[in-house]
């Protein structure tokens, strides 16, 4: 670590000659942590994400080039976050966890990922019961086993597992916390059964490992469909760890009754609790946005309101497709030196998110019938509707519709702005507000709505 010092400080001396002073202060005064070095690479800590994007594309490769003429091997500079300490230091104390060793090389050793805790799991209508009940799980083991968590894809519900698997070790430290994908659990069950292995030496590993588990974490149970070896091998293991009061927690992307598994295995499924995770409304996927927003840049306030709204309003179907168009407005704007403005985050994001994106043929066909519903119940024309009259009746025949498809079907303000004759965010997301209030304060509206409501029902 002497060396790798020493070799900072030549480099550093040489930039003094190469820029400004004041271009210098701002740029390097700052590199003087090492974290460690590492495979040829000395890691240099940086204070926030801004600054090592900007240090990586503008003098990364002048910095490894002065580097090289101080040695005679192939080494290089490297930048790292604070955070991204604490997650490496996380991972080594995650492995120091793991006190069975029955792997050799056959079953590896499954690490939590160290960001995926309740701290960092933003909640909002969507999910809000799958994390209260998750949170009484990690603190009263066995209250529900199993339980068992689904959804579609990417919306937190690894998240919320591993959270609990995080929660229980910091209580206690001892508690042999296993982690699966039911797709590894498969593999790890075919190589127990190896004919080129010793299958009972094997297959004993196999128990071992598995049943030395004081929490079960299993991800994608639906994995196991049509697997009937493995189904029956995993009910095994179910039976065994619930008699001795281990608990198992499962994910899945469908409710237990939908499982195309062997009866005696789903019905196990429903002995403790299910809960789902929902796709996240407006309000949500903002929410989370912010959250992000505030590991990628140092002052998150320089972020426009209106950016995050269009980001929000285009990335509905789960949190990961949110959180990387999000890396990637940021990223751009950190690149060019932009402001963080709507305009932006449209440029940023327009290869990803085509004018002429096609809608789900489920979201099309909620939007017409709530058109056809609304337009008839109001005895006004459809074409009137999403067209542009400014006539009281119609807009508020309008404003009833853009809440239905906003509360009944969740649909993003961007797109019902499109079913409804191409009217923007801000004229939508006024609407919603203005019915919303009449729901509260005028009978007469609230009569509307709810006649809509039961109608939609039929």
């Amino acid at each position: 670590m002497e060396q790798a010092y020493e070799l900072l400080s030549k480099v550093k001396n040489e930039l003094k000659e190469c820029y400004p002073p004041a271009q210098y202060s701002t740029t390097f005064d700052n590199l003087k942590e090492i974290y460690c070095v590492d495979n040829g690479s000395i890691y240099l800590i940086v204070a926030n994400a801004f600054d090592k994007f900007r240090i990586e594309q503008l003098y990364l490769n002048k910095l490894n080039t002065i580097l090289n003429k101080y040695t005679k091997e192939n080494m290089q500079f490297k930048f790292i976050l604070p955070d991204e300490i604490e997650k490496k230091e996380a991972q080594k104390a995650a492995i120091s966890y793991q006190e069975v060793d029955y792997s050799e090389k056959t079953i590896g050793q499954r690490i939590l990922r160290p960001e995926y805790t309740f701290n960092n799991f933003v909640t909002g209508e969507a999910n809000r019961e799958a994390f209260t009940f998750a949170v009484q799980v990690a603190q009263n083991p066995n209250i529900y086993n199993p339980f068992y968590i689904f959804g579609d894809v990417g919306l937190g519900k690894t998240h919320l597992m591993m959270a609990i698997g995080h929660y229980i070790l910091d209580n206690n430290l001892k508690t042999n916390v296993i982690y699966t994908t039911a797709q590894q659990f498969v593999e790890d069950y075919f190589k127990s059964k190896n004919k080129n292995q010793k299958s009972t030496d094997a297959s004993l590993k196999f128990d071992q490992y598995y049943r030395s588990a004081d929490v079960l974490l299993v991800d994608d149970i639906q994995y196991l469909a049509d697997r009937l070896g493995s189904q029956d091998e995993f009910f095994k293991l179910f039976e065994y760890l619930t008699e001795n009061k281990k608990q198992i927690i499962v994910t899945s992307d469908r409710n237990a009754a939908k499982l195309n598994i062997m009866d005696r295995l789903k019905s196990r499924f429903t002995w403790g609790i299910q809960v789902d995770v929902r796709k996240p409304n407006q309000d949500l996927r903002k929410a989370i946005l912010k959250k992000k927003l505030a590991t990628l840049i140092e002052n998150p306030n320089l972020v426009s309101e209106d950016a995050l709204d269009f980001i929000a309003s285009n990335f509905e179907e789960n949190v990961r497709e949110l959180e990387g168009a999000l890396r990637r407005f940021v990223s751009y704007c950190v690149a060019f030196n932009f402001d963080y403005t709507l305009e932006n985050a449209q440029t940023s994001l327009e290869s990803i998110i085509s004018s002429d994106k096609s809608l789900s043929s489920a979201t099309s066909n909620n939007a017409d019938k709530v058109k056809n519903l609304v337009s008839s119940y109001f005895n006004i024309p459809v074409k009137d509707l999403i067209g542009s009259s400014r006539k009281q009746e119609i807009v508020y025949a309008r404003s009833v519709a853009i809440y239905l498809l906003r509360t009944k079907y969740d649909i993003g303000l961007k797109k019902i702005g499109e079913f409804l004759g191409d009217r923007d965010h801000a004229t939508v997301a006024h609407a919603i507000d203005k019915i919303a209030d009449g729901m509260k304060y005028d009978d007469f509206v609230k009569q509307d709505v709810n006649n809509l409501l039961v109608k939609l029902e039929n």
